[in-house]
């Protein structure tokens, strides 16, 4: 009975203990295992088989095992909570191959006392009593068979669980690769720890070695003309969920009031424009932006994976740090939170001097429950209008994100008729009117870009089709598409528009290419030298060579299976290889980014006044709706007044001590409570009131 209770008792310890310690709340334990009893259950379930592992051995020895394992959990737990404290994100296991960073993370402990020290000494002390108490325990009497049979049992269990089921589909559970800090507290530190490595495994290419490498780099040099003199300023714009809804017009009755696109189809008419293959659909948004800005394809990657999260962990020779080296300015411009696909630490490695998101707008205008794509389209002509240098912007919207409403909307300016249910209906005239307005924001940075009158390029894209419905409702009952069982469906469901504008050329060309492709004919149109990789894609681009499709569906592309090979070799020697090109071309090899910044300009301080009994306040400049005065590093109710004046109110503390040194700064903090931006510090060395 006694080994019974170890049994079911030891799992439970540790996986109570690794939450504990993760989230640093009982009642946070607690709260999981009610909202959340599949997580639970799994998540139990993986402890039982790994601990019961060891039931095969003598009582005192399995304990001793247990305990160890019990402690190593809780330490594991502890490195996870600091690192989400000090960068946004748990422990990772592609953390494991980073052991300067994760050494870091331990050399900070002892500059902090959170409460989960204190837990993580009442697990260790737990845990050595129960190693000790099981010396007092009488000696068991040890029978073979159920002990080796509890013991594959357990075995059988942890295998199955961590590399034969589909976790997602068996228990109900979500991957959410786009935050992994949502991932761990809705699926519990351990499991979200093996859902994660599940998409970490990547096969090296049976022939990849430097010989291979040199070879097909050798073979692979763009043939387009290049311009050292000739700058001009790139835009990319990766509109979200951009697509011409009016392509469902004539099936099944559907029609629209008017046209939502009138701007973007009268550039169409004079300019390149076509169609992009993107990796997704419906969502996974940085898995395009991966594909456009690297020119790797996830089509060599594990299904499921987003390269941001799994992968991208070091410098990387992206388009910023090609046209960086060329005398560019690289800016990336998000309307949502700098943390959302590890975008904030993903730039750094992709050689972005700064990445400005959504906490540093001003005030924006919304549309809904997302910053409107007009402020976006601003936010780039500022940025154009800022920098001296010539600029490659990388901009990405938000608008358009779904879901779409399946109610009418009385206030829809262009109404849908059809032959659809009410609520198809009403999803796509949603959708419709938001695009509608999308388009307005594509004419004002044109039209901006126009009046600037610098040699401009500006490639302009949707990153997948809208998920209209949850199960395709609109596409299906419009009888766009139903699956994917036909090459035709697929590429209806994988297309998304783009266009490509400049002020500097006669150019009008009809595109299709996949999204990795992308880059490389950027550098061609804006005659700026490329990388290895993009001289070899541009090869490809040549011979039309530059669509992949899944692999049912290749033999009706230009592609070969040998140019694929190649394609995969090159992409796993950068990505996850021994990085043969940069030894054949060292001047291409990225160094760490060390001037990368969030923001623009950071907040400073210039004067700190307080003009009355209790009012604290801050002058300086680039103030923003987002930034907290923080007094003596303790953070106060902030009020925004302007740009440059910042207003709080002081605590009684401070008030009722006259002459106390006064140590102000103000910080940016996320959604995540992360500080992404700290002003300098202004030290008064008197508190009294000022008229001023």
């Amino acid at each position: 009975m006694f080994n019974i209770k170890l049994l079911i008792l030891l799992p439970f310890c540790a996986l109570f203990a690794t939450e504990l310690i993760q989230r640093e709340s009982i009642i946070g334990v607690l709260d999981w295992f009610i909202s959340y009893p599949n997580q639970f259950i799994v998540n139990y379930a993986i402890f039982f088989g790994l601990i019961n592992l060891f039931y095969i051995l003598p009582r005192r020895v399995y304990i001793a095992c247990s305990t160890l394992l019990l402690c190593l959990f809780s330490v594991a737990a502890l490195v996870s909570s600091q690192k989400l404290m000090l960068r946004g994100e748990p422990l990772l296991p592609w953390d494991l191959r980073l052991g300067k960073e994760a050494f870091n993370i331990v050399q900070s402990f002892e500059s902090q006392s959170k409460p989960e020290i204190g837990f993580f000494l009442i697990v260790i002390i737990v845990a050595t009593a129960i190693l000790l108490g099981d010396l007092f325990l009488p000696k068991e009497k040890y029978r073979v068979g159920p002990k080796i049979l509890t013991s594959l049992l357990a075995c059988s269990l942890f295998c199955t669980l961590t590399f034969f089921v589909q976790l997602e589909q068996d228990f109900s559970i979500r991957h959410i690769n786009w935050s992994q800090k949502s991932n761990y507290e809705e699926n519990g530190m351990l499991l979200g720890f093996v859902l994660n490595a599940k998409r970490m495994s990547v096969e090296e290419p049976p022939d990849y070695g430097l010989d291979n490498v040199k070879n097909i780099l050798g073979q692979s040099k763009a043939v387009y003309p290049v311009d050292p003199d000739f700058r001009p300023n790139v835009i990319v714009v990766m509109s979200e969920a951009f697509w011409d809804p009016t392509v469902l017009e004539g099936l099944n009755g559907i029609s629209f009031s008017e046209d939502p696109l009138p701007y973007f189809r009268s550039l169409t008419k004079r300019h390149t424009h076509g169609t992009l293959l993107s990796p997704v659909y419906g969502g996974g948004t940085a898995n395009t932006e991966f594909e456009v800005l690297t020119g790797l394809s996830t089509k060599f990657l594990p299904d499921g994976i987003i390269p941001y999260v799994q992968f991208v962990h070091k410098p990387l020779e992206a388009l910023p740090t090609i046209y960086k080296r060329q005398g560019y300015e690289a800016t990336a411009i998000h309307t949502y939170d700098n943390w959302f696909y590890r975008r904030n630490v993903v730039y750094q490695h992709l050689g972005f001097d700064r990445f400005i998101s959504k906490e540093f707008f001003i005030e924006p205008e919304y549309a809904g429950p997302y910053i409107r794509d007009t402020e976006l389209s601003h936010k780039i002509l500022e940025q154009i209008r800022h920098t001296d240098k010539p600029d490659f912007i990388f901009a990405v919207s938000m608008q358009a994100h779904g879901p779409y409403s399946n109610e009418e909307n009385p206030d829809n300016k262009i109404k849908v008729s059809g032959n659809l249910t009410p609520s198809t209906k009403a999803i796509l005239e949603n959708y419709t009117n938001i695009i509608a307005d999308v388009d307005k924001s594509l004419e004002i940075l044109i039209e901006g870009l126009k009046e600037i009158k610098e040699p401009t390029l500006v490639v302009f894209f949707g990153d997948h089709l809208p998920m209209l419905g949850n199960n395709f409702d609109v596409y299906r009952e419009a009888g766009y598409f139903e699956n994917e069982d036909t090459y035709e469906e697929y590429l209806k469901k994988y297309s998304v528009p783009i266009l490509v504008w400049d002020n500097y050329s006669a150019a009008k060309e009809q595109l299709r290419l996949s999204a990795s492709f992308l880059g490389s004919y950027i550098l061609e149109r804006s005659k700026k030298e490329g990388s290895p990789l993009t001289d070899f894609l541009s090869t490809l681009n040549q011979k039309r060579s530059n669509l992949i499709t899944n692999a049912q569906y290749l033999d009706h592309e230009n592609i070969t299976e040998e140019e694929l090979a190649e394609y995969n070799l090159l992409q796993y020697d950068f990505l996850l290889g021994y990085e043969y090109a940069y030894l054949l071309e060292p001047l291409h090899k990225p160094k760490p980014n060390d001037i990368y910044t969030l923001g623009t300009e950071s907040a400073t301080i210039i004067e700190v006044l307080i003009p009355d009994e209790n009012t604290l306040k801050v002058l300086g400049e680039n103030f923003s709706p987002n930034h907290q005065i923080y007094v003596n590093n303790i953070p106060i109710e902030t009020r925004f007044v302007d740009q440059t004046v910042l207003t709080a109110t002081l605590p009684d503390s401070y008030l009722s001590k006259q002459g106390r040194s006064l140590v102000v700064q103000v910080k940016l903090t996320d959604s995540m409570n992360n500080v992404i931006s700290s002003s300098n510090v202004y030290t008064s060395t008197e508190i009294s009131p000022d008229s001023t």
